[in-house]
């Protein structure tokens, strides 16, 4: 079970998703990688439309050149170290159609391992954007070209081994090589600037050395051999690396942006060549995310348990136990919405009705609540004791077979590469206990060296058949009676009958203040004090909602809200349920706390939207919540005449969309619009 630690860190990891505008943006994607310091941020923010220049500043005590932005329209990646949750989400900076119009992926981190948590967001998160996409237009590789000569190319063969876990080491990896263009920046020898022509001529010689490495350490060495060592990877990751680098006339620029013209200079350039490069489809990104691990099921379980988990900032109370009090809130206020302008005029003209209707409608409350909670009581009964399989881990055995090394094979005329081989892999799984396990996938032979499934251990050797991938995937079960996610579910419920309860007994109490009602001036007082106490505990949740959801560290210094997170977690599910990316066999301890989120996510915005017109509307009085976006980004530097327009507008229309202003302020805001309009005409 995951501590509270990891779950702080998942609510950043969270916070920092940008999933749901991976969906809504319908640029062309342009992917760029590269290691940090490389100068990816200044390369995303030129081809979005920026302008630097070369300055000289002092760090460590000596005089750097550094670029700095003198103008931009529009956010762009922060220069420098960042933040963390950069590391760990991919960035979307979409380009105007000015500027070529393609939405660039900044996918920083994505080889991130330092815990089994990050490595499992990362794997998720790259599988998922690559699903989620229509096609990649292009691969940038931003390189600093320091990384190529210095140490003999150490730093590109750090660079080279780094674009792995991206790219992968199978056959589908020759997609992403042939997809990519090459940017290298700080590009001078001897004090001069060296040429695409250069940096293609050393690559090429780098290329040879390696070779001979190849040669002298796989002359003697078997074909099955080969595929094992298991630094073959790593091997064939740097010579292919660098063949496509040797072979990549038209697709290297070398990086100057030292002024405002030089930067356009350099835009024009780089999204000419992104023009001219082979796009990786929806089939080939398909294939690539069937090569590698994804983590899928663990990281869907930990989406359940964040929406059910609760937490002692909240009252002891879950997201979707916090989103469903609010919706209890909002529905009565509609509720006395819909019927108080008639009740008050009824009530003059005879209370006593009045009465009787508010009872009617108490007790049919009263009704619907128990049935709610008689049927929590039978699903957490039924829950308790389910005997259905249930799985609760998923482990991928997953590898190429020897021949990913598909570039080598041309290069020696034969070799290893001609024979069909086998790829090898073992599964060792210790962990929580299982009643059984279940293997999926085909063309593999399996040795078991350990079984013991109360103690949680299984241990297979799997090869798979020769000239064939290893794609297997290993489930493991246990009664959903004795599952985590069945215990955190039936917990839940637990929790939503007391509250349950809990408004029960505020319903009987209300009947009795109702009843006990003796005239015209008790029962407008009572109605009147029921909205001003529900708009008192509706304030109450989004004050709670409003506050830090986790504590600032070294890695994360901007805590999110208990709002941003929530928001952020909703965004990521609801593009899950969207696009029918969840499992179809996904247990449902496992697939209910998710969907009860989102019904109760959709449920308080309908509330919303009810509230915010109609007649009635201006006698409610609700706070909004604070939306703390999770920016990381340099915000926009003298923005053009149509940028200020534009962001204005943006603003104009968010403030408008909850505006409960008079008649005056919101003439004057259609002004401001009208006057807005005209600027961005006139640019």
């Amino acid at each position: 079970m995951a501590s509270s630690h990891d779950l702080d860190l998942w609510k950043f990891m969270i916070n920092g998703n940008c999933f749901r505008k991976l969906v809504d943006t319908t640029a062309s994607a342009v992917l760029v990688v590269g290691p940090m310091g490389a100068g990816k941020s200044t390369t995303i923010g030129i081809q979005t439309g920026a302008k630097y220049e070369a300055v000289k500043e002092e760090v460590d005590g000596r005089l750097k050149k550094v670029y700095r932005c003198v103008q931009s329209d529009n956010r762009r990646p922060q220069t420098g170290d960042g933040y963390t949750s950069k590391t760990l989400n991919i960035g979307l900076y979409v380009a105007e159609e000015r500027y070529g119009g393609y939405s660039y992926l900044d996918t920083a981190g994505l080889n991130e391992d330092r815990t089994d948590t990050h490595r499992m967001w990362t794997q998720w998160s790259l599988a998922t954007s690559f699903s989620l996409l229509p096609k990649i237009k292009c691969v940038i590789l931003v390189m600093d070209f320091r990384s190529l000569v210095s140490e003999r190319g150490f730093g590109m063969r750090a660079t080279a081994k780094s674009l792995a876990p991206i790219t992968g080491s199978g056959e589908a990896s020759r997609h992403f090589y042939d997809s990519m263009i090459f940017l290298f920046t700080n590009a001078y020898e001897d004090g001069e600037r060296v040429q695409a022509e250069s940096i293609i001529k050393i690559a090429r010689t780098q290329l040879s050395e390696q070779k001979k490495l190849w040669e002298q350490h796989y002359r003697q060495v078997d074909a099955q051999s080969r595929a094992d060592d298991p630094q073959i990877q790593e091997r064939v990751a740097i010579l292919t690396f660098l063949k496509t680098l040797a072979e990549a006339n038209g697709r290297v620029h070398v990086c100057f942006p030292d002024t405002p013209a030089q930067s356009e200079s350099q835009r024009l350039m780089v999204q000419k060549m992104i023009g001219k490069s082979a796009a990786i489809t929806k089939e080939m990104l398909t294939d690539i995310v069937a090569t590698r691990p994804t983590s899928n099921l663990e990281v869907l379980q930990m989406f359940a348990k964040l929406a059910t988990e609760p937490d002692s900032r909240l009252g002891g109370k879950s997201y979707t136990e916090m989103l469903r009090q609010r919706a209890d809130h909002l529905q009565q206020l509609v509720r006395l919405k819909e019927k108080h302008k008639e009740r008050l005029q009824a009530i003059e003209s005879d209370w006593q009705s009045v009465q009787r209707d508010m009872l009617s409608t108490l007790w049919k409350n009263r009704d619907e609540l128990s049935q709610q909670k008689r049927l929590a009581e039978e699903r957490m009964n039924q829950l308790k004791m389910s005997e259905a399989p249930t799985v609760i881990a998923t482990k991928e055995v997953k590898k190429s077979h020897p021949t990913s090394g598909w570039w080598i094979f041309f290069m020696f005329g034969g070799g290893w590469g001609w024979g069909k081989q086998s790829a090898r892999e073992t599964l060792d799984y210790r962990d929580a206990w299982f009643s059984k396990y279940e293997i999926k996938g085909g063309d593999y032979t399996k040795d078991i060296k350990e079984h013991d499934s109360g103690k949680g251990l299984l241990k297979i050797d799997f090869t798979s058949t020769e000239g064939v991938d290893l794609n297997v995937e290993v489930r493991f079960f246990r009664p959903e009676k004795d599952t985590e996610e069945t215990t955190r579910l039936i917990a839940s419920l637990e929790r939503q009958v007391q509250d349950l309860t809990s408004q029960i007994q505020d319903c009987d109490v209300k009947m009795v203040a109702f009843q006990g009602a003796d005239s015209q001036k008790a029962l407008v007082a009572l109605i009147m004090t029921e909205k001003d106490q529900l708009e008192h505990a509706d304030q109450d949740l989004v004050e709670q909602l409003d506050r830090t959801a986790v504590q600032p560290s070294d890695d994360f210094p901007q805590a999110p809200s208990q709002w941003s997170v929530l928001t952020n977690l909703r965004g990521v599910l609801s593009v899950l349920i969207e696009k029918q990316m969840l499992p179809v066999d996904l247990a449902a301890s496992t697939r209910e706390p998710i969907e009860s989120f989102l019904h109760a996510w959709d449920h308080v915005q309908k509330l919303l939207r009810e509230l915010e017109r109609g007649p009635g509307s201006s006698a409610i009085s609700l706070k909004s919540s604070t939306v703390s976006s999770h920016i990381e980004d340099a915000p926009p530097v003298k923005p053009s005449l149509r940028a200020i327009a534009r962001l204005s507008w943006a603003h104009f229309c968010a403030e408008s969309a909850i505006d409960k202003a008079g008649d005056v302020g919101t003439t004057c805001k259609r002004e401001h619009c009208v006057q807005l309009i005209s600027v961005m005409v006139t640019v």
